[in-house]
Order: structure tokens, then C-alpha cells, then sequence
């Protein structure tokens, strides 16, 4: 009998982001993993995180083993009821689209939230086995996303006591990108639980040795989201305003809190920042190898201690020091894994930010152990196989 997986996953390639990039490679792995009597089931979106990005894909295709459908829905440049817009015509598409068919196991990767409680919903009303891969703590995070107590602290608890407990406690098995999840986890058996996080990319395999940058002037890198998470609009204005011209800074993305960052560049007449469109990640890493440092940031939110941002995975493949602003798990995992040519300061501590780029001896240096143990398609490989192990035996 044909043996059908439900695959859930609101970005997909050619959408730019951690979750296009992880789910395209997992789907890759699970392809390699199934056989003749297996269907992957893949339901998604048309490209939509970015309006500055998108291309031009298929709706549908169909290998045999692979059935991808993309939906189209309303762009939402990540601003929060948009995002909430979007979301409900995906919920509206997918529920139309698995309404009459049978599956025999349900995976979801989930940042939002919502994308795990939509499998749940399909999961448990067709009794099926629920693969949960949790991307973050939404129902956490939405407390200090939201300006207004009165709205944030309700909100978070309805999510976490309708949404969040219910889907995870009905999951067979949950896998989180971060460590630092399992103490909002302690309601779960551990043994229900796996750890494999985002990895490296095969673009960012196998770089060549840096070349020295030729120029006077020392560039600082960024690239991604640009939204309440990262916090930008706290720690770069300060920052660059102090470095001066010595200084250039690559700002690389787009987010709800872009123009903020514009504003208050423009409002200290800051000349040293440039705000780059989202790119593809060939151009991107050109403005890695024109960089001198590459730079991540976190806001100084409590839930944010929790996270592990993929974006280390990329800048530790590379021989260039790493500038971060981030605290409790992120910063244990730089300090365990990358280990060298690195400088950690607290969130939204821009005079240490400072103080380490004028005084820095600068350097580069390879990380090879970090780069053989994270591998993307390693991780991939090995959840592929976590998450079929779950997949019955014998088709209904």
C-alpha cells in the first residue's frame, strides 16, 4: 500500500530565510530515505517573507515521490497582522487541500506557532502520528513583541494554554533547533524530544582562505531580519554614529522595524550604515568576503536567551571574527562550539561593541571542528531518519 507523509512548512526555496533553507534540505534527505510505495506531501507558500524578493515558481510539482504544492497568500513584510492574514489563507488552502486525503504521518516546522497547531488539528482529527520541529517559543516571545502588557501577557497565556500545550502534548515527537527550549518543555518526556539544529549550507563549504579586504576603511556585516527580534534600531545608530568613518556597516534585509532603523539613522545624520535589499545567498556571500566582521544581534528580551539563531551557522563556516550581541543559550553554544575569533557583549551594549572594534588586533581563523560537526545535510540526513521512524509500517 502507498504510505503518504503531510509536510508542512510556510517557507520554502526559493523564499529567503532559516526555515526555506532548512525545510528545502530536509525535504531533500527524506527523498533520499523513502521508497517506491512513499509519497512526500508537500504543502507551502509561494514566495511572500520579502516584497523587495521574490521568483518566479511552479504552484505545483510533482516527481512521483514529491508532490509540492505552493499556495499563493497576502505578502506580509513581516508586520504581525499581516502575518496573521497570511497565515489564515495558508490555514484556509491547506485545510481544502488535505480535506479527502488519507495520510499515514504529519510533520510540521513551526516558528510561529500556528503552522504546528494547523498539523495538529489534521493530525489528531485523522488520528495520524505528529512530527513537531519547534523553531521558537512563540507563546514566550509574544510577551515582549507586544508594547502592551494588558494585550501581551493574556495573549501569551491564551496561546500557551489553547495552542501551544495542547499541540505539543499531542505530538509523538518534538525536535527543537535550541537547547535552551527545554526548560518551557518540562511538561514533555524528554524522550519525546530531539535536538537538531539549523546547520551549514553547502554554499558555505569549502570557502576559500579570506584574502586581505583592500580598504582603509574596516566593514561590519549584517544580514537578515530586520524586525523587533534583532533590536538594530538599538545597538547600530549608536554604534556607527561613535565608530565614525573609519567604520562601514552593511545592513542586509528587510523587517517591520526597517524604517525605524532608517529614522533613527537619519535623525543622527549617519552616514556609515548602508541598508541593503534582501539579495540571494550567492550575492550574499560576496558581502561576506568584502566584510571584516560579521555581525549578529538579538534584542534584550528575556525569551531571547532561549533561541539559537541560524545565522551563526553561516558566519561560523566562515574565517572572519564574529560580533554578537546575545546572551543565555546563544552565547553558550558560541562559546562551546565556534570557540575562537569571536566577541560576545550583552544585548544592546554598544559601548562594548565599540571598545572591542577599535582595540581588536584583527584576525582570521579558520573553525574546521565547528564546520565537520554541524553540516546541514548531516543534520538533515539524521532527522530525515528520526521522522520516518515514526512513519507506520504497513500503509492503511
Amino acid at each position: 500500500m502507498i504510505k503518504r507523509i503531510l509536510f508542512l512548512s510556510y517557507y520554502y526555496t526559493p523564499d529567503l530565510g532559516p526555515g526555506a533553507f532548512r525545510n528545502t534540505a530536509l525535504v531533500e534527505s527524506i527523498l533520499k530515505e523513502i521508497h517506491e510505495d512513499t509519497i512526500l506531501d508537500v504543502m507551502t507558500t509561494m514566495p511572500n517573507r520579502y516584497q523587495s524578493f521574490s521568483d518566479e515558481v511552479p504552484a505545483h510539482f510533482d516527481s512521483g515521490s514529491l508532490k509540492l504544492h505552493r499556495f499563493a497568500v497576502p505578502q506580509h513584510t513581516n508586520g504581525f497582522w499581516k502575518q496573521i492574514k497570511s497565515f489564515l489563507s495558508y490555514r484556509k488552502q491547506v485545510l481544502q487541500a488535505t480535506k479527502a486525503t488519507h495520510y499515514d504521518l504529519v510533520f510540521a516546522s513551526s516558528s510561529k506557532l500556528f503552522t504546528a497547531h494547523l498539523a495538529f488539528q489534521i493530525a489528531k482529527k485523522k488520528r495520524l502520528p505528529l512530527y513537531i520541529d519547534l523553531r521558537d517559543l512563540f507563546a514566550e516571545n509574544i510577551r515582549e513583541l507586544i508594547k502592551w502588557p494588558f494585550i501581551a501577557y493574556p495573549l501569551s497565556w491564551i496561546l500557551k494554554i489553547f495552542f501551544e500545550k495542547p499541540c505539543l502534548k499531542y505530538a509523538t515527537h518534538i525536535n527543537v533547533n535550541s537547547e535552551g527550549f527545554l526548560k518551557s518543555l518540562d511538561y514533555i518526556k524528554h524522550e519525546r524530544i530531539s535536538f537538531f539544529p539549523n546547520g551549514i549550507d553547502d554554499l558555505f563549504l569549502n570557502i576559500p582562505p579570506s584574502q586581505k579586504v583592500q580598504s582603509n576603511i574596516k566593514i561590519v556585516c549584517y544580514a537578515g531580519n530586520i524586525g523587533e527580534g534583532q533590536g538594530l534600531d538599538k545597538i547600530i545608530p549608536p554604534l556607527a554614529q561613535k565608530l565614525g568613518s573609519g567604520f562601514l556597516f552593511y545592513i542586509i534585509g528587510a523587517g517591520n522595524t526597517k524604517q525605524k532603523l532608517f529614522d533613527a539613522l537619519n535623525n543622527l545624520n549617519i552616514k556609515n550604515v548602508k541598508l541593503i535589499s534582501p539579495v540571494k545567498r550567492a550575492e550574499l556571500m560576496q558581502y561576506y568576503q568584502q566584510a571584516h566582521y560579521l555581525f549578529l544581534h538579538l534584542n534584550d528580551f528575556e525569551a531571547f536567551r532561549k533561541v539559537l539563531p541560524s545565522k551563526l551557522f553561516e558566519y561560523g563556516a566562515m574565517d572572519k571574527p564574529i560580533l554578537a550581541g546575545v546572551a543565555g543559550y546563544a552565547k553558550e553554544f558560541i562559546e562551546k562550539h565556534i570557540q575562537s575569533n569571536y566577541f560576545v557583549f550583552e544585548p544592546c551594549d554598544w559601548k562594548s561593541a565599540y571598545h572591542y572594534l577599535v582595540n581588536d588586533h584583527y584576525q582570521v581563523m579558520t573553525r574546521p571542528t565547528f564546520i565537520s560537526k554541524f553540516r546541514r545535510e548531516t543534520i538533515s540526513d539524521q532527522m530525515a531518519k528520526s521522522i520516518l521512524f515514526y512513519l507506520p509500517k504497513n500503509g492503511i
